[in-house]
């Protein structure tokens, strides 16, 4: 008996990191010593007087409440323990881990990583003169080329900016955990859905027939094939959009940003498995709360697909991801409030002037509603349409600096 206790009470003295225990462990090891030797000398004797029974008596009885004393003392020597090794694990991590939100600065590209077989080849970017990357999205915009004069970097730090802002951790209703997933996922991290392939925003000038080629259709003349083959790459911002009016005008300009950098972030980042985004990970996809939601706002009179397709998502997988983008960015924005932005602050009839304020989508689109606050509100946040229209102000004709700063 005196040997297990001494060698178990050893271990846990020279274990511990806490002074005290250890004191208590030491005194409690040398009581039961000595009470053990006491016990064992009375019990030696062939026989025992009235006061050596008694006294016999009340060491067993000291014997057993040093036990006790042993167990509790024990416990919480285990306690600190464990947590000494769970706060070695998070000291750990946090060494080993990459940081969650990350800003990077504008940078030049000189090659873009191309894979052949089993080697990475770098190759010139020809294309693609300016990156930045900010929460997991990989910004890159078009230097001089195809006939087209470059983005400035001014544009391309208003488009960081709105990323960074819809990934501010201190929004509200975010929910810190998710947020931090929804950025992995953009980013690509392992066990994603899109593991290994990180976000790619591309930013333009003009539009694709600006160029000679038109990169759109023909992004093996500028060697891109590469670049979107090992990248999640959704949609394009475009600098002066030349398909519409508004050169010059703020609002238009936000709303550019805004629809496209949605279109990204929500096509790569949300929980693409629990909303059943993509047909390729759930066969059962016209299943989903997306494609419920959709339908009730098409059904109901109050999105008009028609511009992509019309009602062809219902059945074509992949005019469901085409259709689903736009619809996600439509019902952001009027949950955001952004639609004073749009021109005379409707998009009607594609999108139901009831629908532009969360008490109308309420009433008209609960499923909506639901999607909206299950699964964009904990992880896009939602900056004053005053920070917005600082950044995005009026007069940027080819200056994006005379129009506001980005504050990136």
């Amino acid at each position: 008996m005196k040997k297990y206790f001494v060698v178990v009470l050893a271990f846990f003295t020279f274990c511990s990191n806490d002074a005290d225990i250890s004191t208590d462990l030491s005194e409690i090891e040398k009581d039961i010593i000595q009470t053990e030797e006491k016990i064992e000398d009375l019990e030696s004797k062939d026989s025992l007087t009235p006061e050596e029974e008694q006294e016999l008596e009340n060491l067993e009885e000291q014997f057993e409440e040093l036990e006790e004393d042993l167990d509790e003392a024990e416990e919480e020597l285990e306690e600190d323990l464990d947590e000494a090794e769970e706060d070695s694990e998070v000291a750990e991590e946090e060494t080993t881990t990459i940081p969650v939100y990350q800003k990077g600065e504008i940078i030049d590209v000189l090659t873009i990583q191309a894979y052949d077989k089993d080697r990475i080849a770098e190759i010139p970017s020809e294309f693609f003169k300016r990156e930045v990357t900010i929460n997991g999205v990989r910004i890159m915009a078009t230097g001089n080329v195809g006939g087209q004069s470059a983005v400035p970097d001014a544009f391309i730090e208003k488009v960081a900016r709105m990323v960074e802002l819809f990934t501010d951790p201190n929004g509200e209703d975010i929910d810190a955990t998710k947020q931090k997933t929804f950025i992995k996922t953009l980013r690509g991290d392992s066990g994603t859905y899109h593991a290994g392939m990180p976000t790619l925003q591309k930013v333009a000038r003009g539009g694709g027939d600006d160029y000679s080629p038109n990169f759109l259709y023909s992004p093996e003349s500028y060697d891109l094939d590469y670049l979107f083959d090992s990248h999640y790459d959704n949609d394009m911002v475009w600098y002066l959009n030349s398909s519409g009016d508004g050169i010059g005008n703020g609002d238009v300009d936000a709303a550019e940003v805004i629809e496209h950098v949605f279109h990204t972030i929500h096509m790569s980042g949300l929980d693409a498995i629990a909303l059943k985004q993509y047909s390729e990970f759930s066969s059962d996809w016209a299943s989903g709360p997306t494609y419920a939601a959709m339908k009730e706002a098409y059904d109901g009179g109050l999105w008009d697909s028609e511009g992509y397709g019309g009602d062809a998502w219902k059945s074509d997988p992949f005019m469901f991801e085409v259709a689903q983008k736009e619809y996600l960015y439509l019902l952001n924005f009027s949950m955001f409030e952004y639609t004073s932005l749009w021109e005379n602050g409707t998009l009607s009839p594609e999108w139901n002037d009831s629908m532009r304020t969360p008490s109308g989508i309420l009433t008209n689109n609960p499923l909506g509603y639901e999607l909206y606050n299950t699964y964009i509100a904990p992880v896009i946040s939602k900056p004053d349409l005053s920070t917005i229209r600082d950044i995005f102000q009026d007069g940027d004709v080819g200056d994006p600096t005379v129009a506001g700063s980005s504050g990136y």
